[in-house]
């Protein structure tokens, strides 16, 4: 019982799917946090949640955020748009694509960081971070998958290199 308990708490954090906001300070640094609470305040109105579509998320003190709404026609004078998207919807989505692999390589290094001293490791807390590391190598194949393949649809696109940063 013990074991499968441990083998649970290992596995746990890697499967959850959590919501990454985005914002840059006045130095001109990026920054990213999990929650919108933990953007400060004075950024939260330019504060883009990473792989949404929509347009930056507006926080109400009372109500909490709310998808700011631009008219059409303001959202699309004079922008030149691949696939339906415009430079900003390629920048989130490659700066996530990104930000997702970056995620499951050290999720995997921190892994296999826990192999480095097995002598205080019984058996079955062994064989379990070898599973959890083959999950997470999974998961590290998937996401840099998913980065060739947005590369891939950006070129056919013509999406200039510029808007992969």
């Amino acid at each position: 019982m013990k074991r499968l308990l441990v083998l649970l708490l290992l596995l746990y954090p890697l499967s959850a799917v959590a919501e990454t906001y985005q914002w840059t300070d006045e130095r001109g640094t990026v920054n990213f946090a999990d929650e919108l609470g933990q953007v400060p305040k004075k950024y939260r109105k330019k504060a883009r949640r990473l792989g949404d579509e929509g347009a930056a998320p507006v926080v109400n003190e009372e109500r909490g955020a709310e998808p700011a709404k631009a008219k059409p026609d303001e959202a699309q004078a004079g922008k030149k748009v691949y696939g339906g998207k415009d430079e900003a919807a390629w920048r989130r989505e490659f700066l996530q694509a990104e930000f997702n692999l970056k995620n499951a390589e050290s999720d995997l290094a921190t892994l296999k960081g826990r192999l480095s001293d097995t002598s205080r490791m019984n058996r079955s807390d062994y064989l379990s971070i070898q599973n959890s590391i083959r999950y997470a190598e999974d998961r590290v194949q998937a996401q840099q998958k998913r980065l060739d393949q947005l590369r891939e649809t950006a070129d056919r696109l013509g999406v200039p290199q510029d808007f992969r940063k």
